[in-house]
């Protein structure tokens, strides 16, 4: 029985997946082994890279059409389109509250604890699994909460998580570039304003939270059990130290979330 452990990722002049190829142990003992054994068969020059179906390397596992950076090593969802028509998820919980999901604000450890304490489901590492199959609506009908971070912080995190949905293998300098040229009402919902999370005007009664604070009330006030576990915590070694001018930039950018979290410090 012949055994493919090994997947390789053809790619063409503009660094695009074409096609994947799996390879047996025997010819594929190492990365150089089966680059080596492609050009040998296909005899070209073309550059193959070496993928792994658990992601444990190069970002996750590559698929036709991905884009690999050399700079990072990394394969990326080559696809961006920027869609978000309706960016605001509320989580209506049966005690007559309602959850706001503000990606890179904690989302991870309050939808997991949703799921697992509401809905009988266990609570996966990343917010957007956990709202599969979970009812969200783009206004709250219980008493809205939400947690709101410094944007600045925000954007540090979404960035060094890199996200599919946005161009993620560019420098941060040209991301920045990039991000603010965009329509800001339909960005991916890492980098969206979290006013537009919230749903603008924003519903009456809101409670806001700190995400640089403690957030065991906010638990409590939802009905979720605590302590609060510490979960999808961003690697500090991937993110980016900003300049001035870069952060001069994204506070224009996100201007409505820097009045509201300025608003939120003074209460």
């Amino acid at each position: 029985m012949l055994n493919f452990m090994n997947i390789f990722a053809k790619l063409d002049s503009n660094n695009l997946v074409i096609s994947l190829i799996p390879l047996e142990d025997y010819v594929s003992s190492t990365e150089q082994d089966g680059v080596s054994f492609c050009q040998s068969v296909y005899e070209d020059n073309a550059l193959y890279i070496q993928t792994y179906p658990d992601g444990s390397k190069r970002n996750k596992m590559a698929d036709i059409g991905d884009y690999y950076d050399l700079p990072t090593d990394a394969f990326y969802v080559a696809n961006i389109t920027q869609n978000n028509l309706n960016p605001s998820r509320w989580a209506n919980l049966p005690n007559n509250t309602s959850y706001c999901v503000n990606y890179r604000a904690s989302s991870s450890t309050f939808t997991g604890l949703i799921v697992s304490t509401y809905f009988n489901r266990p609570a996966q590492t990343f917010s957007a699994a956990n709202l599969r199959g979970i009812p969200t609506t783009a206004t709250p009908t219980g008493t809205p909460y939400v947690i709101v971070r410094d944007p600045i912080d925000r954007f540090i995190s979404a960035y060094a998580l890199r996200t599919s949905g946005v161009p993620a293998w560019l420098p941060v300098d040209q991301f920045i570039d990039w991000l603010v040229q965009q329509d800001k009402t339909k960005l991916n919902a890492h980098f969206i304003p979290q006013v537009n999370l919230i749903g603008i005007p924003a519903p009456s009664g809101i409670q806001y939270f700190d995400f640089a604070k403690d957030l065991t009330p906010l638990a409590i006030a939802l009905g979720l059990p605590t302590p609060l576990p510490v979960v999808n915590v961003t690697d500090i070694s991937k993110k980016p130290v900003l300049t001035a001018d870069q952060i001069s930039t994204l506070q224009t950018f996100y201007s409505d979330d820097t009045e509201l979290y300025n608003s939120i410090l003074k209460t």
